[in-house]
């Protein structure tokens, strides 16, 4: 290779090592930019999974705090929308009062009985039973509290601007109410605040801002609906009662008898009612029904033996009693008291359904001038519907119509020793014979207490500055003070009383000015002390009905149709396509309401 050769190739190697030098530094250069790239891309990937992880987190605050809840709307009545949270409430409302109806019966009654008196069983989930709606279709249960919470809703809507139109207010004692609402439930909260506790119950976004809200506007509602019955009944005048009373006074007089049972413990069932009249009258049609029973001739005797002393009276029968029963047993011990064997002022409804339908007709019997025909000491027995007992029946009288306004009172019970008494220690009657050995200085010390009570309660009257009511205040000392469990939790308070033998006789005479107290003209704020087998009463006069008991179900009866027809009325007004439901959301408020349920 020559000189010239040489230098050529010396040049062209060295060009390529400088041409490869760039090529690896501009290489250099695009690494490191990559590398920077992937710095950058690494930071901002960080920051979005921040802001992901703070948007989650600040979404199920808000869930857990009930925010969409109370914003997203689900249903829109007459143009206005409402929350998830408001549905949520009424549906709640709805499945409680099932749910408290059905185990309540099945505390009172046993096992089964909650499921066959309301057809909901407690034991399961509201997706796992079925009902029928309006409409006889079937629908599963949470379907049904459902569409009842939307009609509900609906209706508490529309009413309440109704009520509000017409100027409907609540008052102090109406506002009272809700209150004492809140602080029952408040009581039961166990260890979380009201407001915690109604959104665990009613549902997230159900704020105690809300529910008192929702309260308010159904007792408006109920206000209104009363007031609007009210001015119905102003339509109708005491002639318009009283046509109605005479178109059949059967339906509404009431009688007083005196009975006497015999279970049926024979096989043989006789078929009717009455196998031979108690009078002695022959009536080959009755006699020729099937075999009567044991029982019913010896219904038959007691009755010959009645009937077989001179001027037979209630005493007559009463003794008769005693005398077939045997000495050792628990019912002669029963019928040795006089309340025992009576029935004061039943209806003849009320006989029909506890005795029979021809017990009920012979007692309301009338002639073709439709005057009764019973009369005092008429005497005849009667196998009941089922055909488990014979009732022997004498008549005290005829029906008539019974005048007594219903009166309220409140009472506060210091009780005698309990092993001086029986354990039933209301105002109610009793038949039960335990034998009270209450010494004179025992009952001594009861009244004393009683009157005590008595006197600290005038004094807060005389010195009364706290604004509370006296019927009030009776009823707080009530509900601290009184041996009545019965009526304790309502402050003491017994309404719609009748002086029909439900409550014991001086506790009836003082509330009805009777027997010790007659002449006495009974007002709002009485108060006094009655002594009864149970121990002392303080009592407290509320006040009594504007009519008699027959007057007002005749009132009732007469407006029932016009109320029903204003309220049909009322529905009609509104287009059929006023609700709007937004099906997503209804099933996003069923869906939570049955975790609910089912926690």
């Amino acid at each position: 290779m020559n000189n010239n050769e040489k230098d050529t190739l010396n040049s062209y190697r060295q060009e390529r090592k400088e041409r490869i030098s760039k090529q690896a530094k501009k290489a250099g250069k695009k690494s490191n930019s990559h590398e920077g790239a992937k710095r950058v891309i690494g930071k901002i990937c960080g920051i979005v999974i921040s802001v992901v992880v703070i948007v989650a987190i600040l979404a199920a605050s808000l869930n857990f705090l009930g925010v969409p809840q109370k914003i997203i709307k689900t249903i829109t009545i007459d143009g206005k929308s409402y929350s998830m949270s408001e549905l949520s409430c009424y549906y709640m409302q709805m499945f409680n009062n099932v749910y408290q109806y059905s185990s309540s019966y099945e505390s009172q009654y046993g096992s089964g009985y909650g499921q066959m008196l309301t057809g909901y069983n407690t034991a399961l989930s509201p997706t796992e039973q079925t009902t029928k709606d309006d409409d006889g279709n079937e629908i599963t249960w949470d379907e049904y509290f459902l569409e009842e919470a939307v009609e509900s809703m609906a209706n508490i809507k529309r009413y309440y601007a109704a009520a509000v139109d017409a100027g409907v207010e609540l008052d102090e004692d109406d506002l009272k109410e809700i209150q004492d609402t809140l602080d029952s439930i408040n009581a039961n909260t166990g260890n979380f605040s009201l407001s915690r506790y109604i959104s665990l119950s009613y549902g997230k976004g159900v704020t105690l801002k809300l529910f008192k809200k929702i309260l308010t506007e159904q007792k408006t509602v109920e206000k209104y609906q009363e007031y609007r019955q009210d001015e119905l009944k102003k339509g109708h005048t005491d002639a318009d009662v009283e046509k109605v009373y005479n178109e059949d006074k059967t339906a509404y007089d009431v009688v007083s008898v005196r009975w006497y049972t015999i279970d049926v413990t024979s096989e043989t069932s006789s078929g009717t009612s009455s196998s031979e009249p108690a009078s002695g009258e022959s009536t080959s049609e009755e006699a020729t029904v099937a075999a009567p029973l044991e029982e019913e001739y010896q219904a038959q005797d007691f009755i010959k033996k009645v009937q077989s002393q001179q001027n037979y009276n209630e005493e007559t029968f009463k003794n008769v009693i005693l005398e077939t029963e045997d000495p050792d047993s628990e019912n002669y011990e029963t019928y040795k008291q006089d309340a025992a064997s009576l029935l004061q002022k039943v209806s003849k409804d009320s006989v029909k359904t506890n005795i029979s339908e021809d017990a009920a007709n012979w007692l309301y019997e009338q002639d073709k001038d439709n005057n009764y025909v019973r009369q005092t000491g008429d005497m005849k027995y009667f196998v009941s519907s089922d055909s488990k007992t014979v009732y022997i029946l004498y008549a005290t009288g005829t029906p008539f119509r019974d005048t007594t306004v219903p009166a309220s009172v409140r009472h506060i019970l210091v009780q005698f020793p309990t092993e001086a008494v029986s354990e039933d220690v209301s105002g109610e009657a009793s038949t039960d014979t335990e034998e009270t050995t209450v010494s004179a200085e025992t009952k001594s010390e009861c009244e004393s207490e009683a009157e005590s009570i008595l006197n600290d309660y005038k004094t807060y009257i005389e010195e009364n500055e706290s604004g509370v009511s006296d019927e009030d205040y009776f009823g707080e000392l009530a509900s601290k003070l009184s041996d009545d469990t019965g009526s304790q939790g309502s402050g003491g308070l017994i309404e719609d009383m009748n002086n029909n033998g439900s409550y014991v006789k001086n506790f009836e005479d003082w509330v009805f000015s009777e027997g010790d107290y007659e002449g006495e003209s009974r007002k709002s704020g009485d108060t006094g002390i009655v002594e009864t087998e149970y121990g002392y009463h303080v009592m407290y006069y509320v006040g009594g009905h504007e009519h008699p008991e027959w007057y007002e179900t005749i009132l009732d009866n007469l407006i029932g149709d016009e109320w029903e027809d204003e309220q049909k009325k009322f529905e009609e007004s509104f287009a059929e396509d006023a609700i709007v439901r937004k099906e997503t959301v209804m099933g996003w408020v069923k869906k939570s309401c049955l975790k609910m349920i089912d926690r």
